[in-house]
């Protein structure tokens, strides 16, 4: 003796109704493929070859090694080519980018103006969506606020996050370098 089950389901739909399911699966998968999708603002996954210093990190970017300096930061000094320049804090700085950067693989954003006068690209960089490394360092208070017009998209995020960090005492904030 067979048994068979047959399961009929029906469902009705009106069209309002289908078009919003269909509006929610397309948001569903551009959040999920965020931000690898066309319409994100960021570039990459780049692989990260070389910090330099604290604020300046070298990319793989379409197969060529690419200077880039994180925008609106400023680290002290580590490897200026005047050595009176360099402070034992500018390799506390660069330590603390090589700790969030080495051996991963980045997104980077542009702001006004792609490259600074030395020919580096100019950057935000994000280890995902979420993760902005420029405004990581602000927080953690390994680097100051440096705005250069017309690149200045976050300058009152960042400026929130060092007024944070100074009242924290966070990072070279308690070693008196950013006194002013």
């Amino acid at each position: 003796m067979s048994r068979k089950n047959n399961l009929n389901i029906h469902l009705t739909m009106s069209p309002v109704e289908a078009v919003f399911c269909v509006i929610l699966i397309i948001a569903i998968i551009g959040v999920w493929t965020y931000p690898l999708n066309g319409d994100s603002p960021y570039e990459g996954p780049y692989e990260v070859v070389k910090i330099v210093d604290g604020d300046t990190v070298k990319l793989s970017i379409d197969g060529d090694v690419t200077t880039v300096r994180l925008i609106g930061v400023d680290t002290p000094e580590s490897v200026h080519p005047t050595k009176e320049k360099n402070v034992p804090e500018g390799k506390l700085a660069s330590a603390h980018t090589k700790e969030l950067l080495e051996n991963r693989y980045v997104y980077i954003e542009y702001d006004e103006e792609p490259t600074d006068r030395y020919g580096r690209a100019l950057v935000y960089i994000y280890l995902d969506e979420e993760t902005m490394v420029n405004a990581k360092l602000l927080e953690d208070g390994y680097a100051r606020v440096l705005t250069i017009p017309p690149n200045d998209k976050y300058r009152d995020y960042f400026e929130q996050l060092e007024k944070e960090a100074k009242e924290n005492n966070a990072g070279l904030w308690s070693t008196g370098v950013f006194d002013d």
